[in-house]
């Protein structure tokens, strides 16, 4: 963990009133970050987890809910103004230290498009923010979250497809390698009924469970895997 403090971001909040400003400035080890096409604009974070003590968590976790603007440097990078939006959730909890007689204490903090990526929820979406760019795992996210019928043999064909139809763009991340992937049920569905079509993917010859073995990722253990029903469906 030689000069780990090297791999962390910082997060600043300011707030100014009539009579005082308040500053905030914590630690980030994880962010994902979506740029603006015009760079006077501003970014929109989708994910970030920040460390910090009572009162500054506290105080940003009020921030957050109220779609309040921050101040984010990357490791090496110069300060992004991004928001997280509206209707943000947050998870709050707490880091025991060796040496530390508090806990410290941790917030993550999601978008609302983000959260809306969960499997089975809007289905009608045309956006998924993806903190991994490993192609197995984003076609198991996306398959989980539309129901697609999928296998983990398509995850090459599958991120082919993506590149060549311009349906998929890298995000700035810290500690992830995030993608946006664009397109809706109906569209994936296309793609593979005429694939199967065309022999150039196919189904396994045999029913059973299809195994994903997902890579290591910064929500996972190494070694994660999954199990699903048959044909790719939970």
């Amino acid at each position: 963990m030689q000069n780990a403090h090297e791999r962390f971001g910082s997060l600043e909040f300011i707030k100014r009133t009539k009579d005082s400003t308040t500053r905030v400035r914590v630690h980030i080890d994880r962010a994902v970050l979506e740029t603006p096409k015009d760079e006077r604009g501003q970014a929109t974070a989708h994910l970030v987890s920040m460390i910090g003590g009572d009162a500054e968590i506290g105080a940003l976790w009020a921030a957050v809910t109220e779609g309040a603007l921050f101040h984010i440097q990357l490791p090496g990078g110069t300060p992004i103004a991004a928001c997280l939006g509206l209707e943000a959730q947050c998870y709050r909890g707490s880091l025991a230290v060796l040496g530390r007689k508090r806990p410290v204490r941790h917030l993550v903090a999601v978008s609302a498009e983000l959260g809306r990526t969960k499997p089975g929820a809007d289905h009608e979406g045309a956006r998924t923010i993806l903190c991994d760019d490993d192609p197995v795992f984003m076609l198991y996210r996306v398959a989980s979250r539309y129901g697609l019928p999928v296998v983990p043999e398509w995850a090459t064909w599958f991120m082919r497809e993506l590149n060549q139809r311009k349906a998929i763009r890298p995000l700035m991340g810290l500690g992830c390698s995030p993608v946006v992937v664009k397109g809706n049920k109906r569209m994936f569905l296309g793609w593979i009924g005429k694939e199967l079509k065309q022999r150039l993917i196919g189904m396994p010859k045999e029913n059973g469970a299809v195994h994903w073995k997902l890579p290591k990722n910064f929500l996972e253990r190494p070694g994660s895997s999954a199990v699903v029903g048959p044909t790719g469906l939970g």
